[in-house]
């Protein structure tokens, strides 16, 4: 691999594996690149999802309690594993030896990822940028990440117009930024061609989710609605709720349920096999959550998505299948009434706001340009 350019993948979640495996595939194949995959052990990740993908990490940082909540320990004991692997060089490689780091998305690996590659002064290849709220504690901290990250790029890749022009107001160099679509519609239009998506059982139901840390004190709000919802026989469909594993988030569910719920309210663990997951958004009537990546899958699938949440870093699904709720029942009541509509009005399957399937071969191309310079 001595003639081609060693690009350190950095990634440690489920939704990053998702998002690059399309262009990890893309780079293997080339001429020019030597992709290594760096697993920062961010969220523990099924061998399933790797093999089903046909991955495996070429390396791993060694697993810390409480990484995923203590966050200020987990930047600092992979920025310490990163220099363990590649200034100490027990990979076999130096850190003179990676020609660049490509990071994806928001999260702690992503920019703890980033700044080592900065420090090392090490090209940064951020997938997905320019994404913004334009409000430091939502998403927290995933807002400051994606700033800091898209300041310290070599190459940011948008996934759209808006993106991209919030970069250039930031102040970064407009030949840093490309508009190229996002991965995620890469991912599903090759599990579609590949007949990866495992088919759920049931169709027609609200999918719900809440996770994130900025809404663990509104659960128990959240949860009086979903079953009032039922109760008031406002939907007339099941709700499927994924009831995240935290028991402080379980107990204060549960609170919400005022001792009753509804025969319709189906509460269930998370589901962690993504093509299980993916199957139950494409056969969902609506799906009610705060995931960013659930925004865009729904907008592929055309599915309604209530977004529970102040503001968005995708505003452009707001101009089609989207609308922010406040955990308010009458406002989330009212999205079940637009989301019938948009169902009896949409006229197309898919929808490729975010790209048509070749975000990762535009990627590679700009790579490929870049190292040509």
């Amino acid at each position: 691999m001595a003639d081609k350019n060693n690009i350190l993948i950095v990634l440690g979640t489920r939704p990053e594996i998702i998002k690059l495996f399309v262009l990890y595939r893309e780079l293997k194949k080339s001429n020019e690149f030597n992709p290594i995959l760096f697993n920062s052990a961010q969220q523990t990740i099924s061998e399933d999802i790797l093999s089903y993908l046909d991955l495996k990490f070429d390396m791993t940082a060694e697993e810390i309690p409480n990484r995923s909540a203590d966050l200020e320990l987990f930047v600092a004991h992979l920025l310490q594993d990163l220099n363990r692997q590649f200034v100490k060089a027990e990979s076999g490689l130096k850190a003179s030896d990676i020609s660049g780091v490509v990071v994806q998305g928001d999260t702690a690996s992503a920019y703890t990822g980033a700044i080592w590659g900065f420090l090392n002064q090490i090209p940064v290849f951020h997938v997905e940028a320019g994404l913004r709220t334009f409000d430091q504690l939502n998403p927290f901290p995933e807002e400051f990440f994606r700033e800091s990250i898209g300041r310290i790029s070599s190459l940011n890749f948008c996934p759209t117009e808006i993106s991209y022009g919030n970069l250039l107001r930031e102040g970064v160099n407009k030949e840093k930024c490309h508009i190229v679509g996002n991965t995620i519609n890469d991912a599903i239009v090759t599990l579609l061609n590949e007949n990866k998506i495992t088919e759920y059982p049931e169709k027609d139901y609200i999918l719900s989710t809440l996770h994130r840390r900025e809404n663990w004190d509104k659960v128990q709000d959240y949860s009086f609605v979903l079953n009032k919802l039922l109760k008031e026989n406002k939907t007339g469909r099941k709700i499927i709720h994924l009831l995240h594993p935290n028991p402080a988030i379980r107990k204060s569910f549960a609170a919400g349920l005022e001792g009753g719920t509804h025969e319709n309210l189906i509460i269930s663990d998370p589901v962690n096999d993504y093509f299980q997951m993916l199957g139950m958004v494409r056969n969902a009537h609506t799906v009610i959550s705060d995931s960013g990546g659930l925004q865009e899958e729904t907008l592929f699938f055309n599915i309604p998505c209530g977004i529970m949440r102040k503001v968005t870093e995708r505003p452009e699904v707001l101009d089609k299948n989207a609308k922010l709720l406040n955990f308010d029942y009458n406002e989330v009541s009212g999205f079940i009434d637009y989301a019938e509509y948009y169902k009896n009005n949409v006229d197309k399957e898919f929808d490729y706001t975010f790209g048509y399937g070749d975000t990762s071969v535009k990627i590679y191309e700009l790579l490929k340009n870049y190292y040509k310079n």
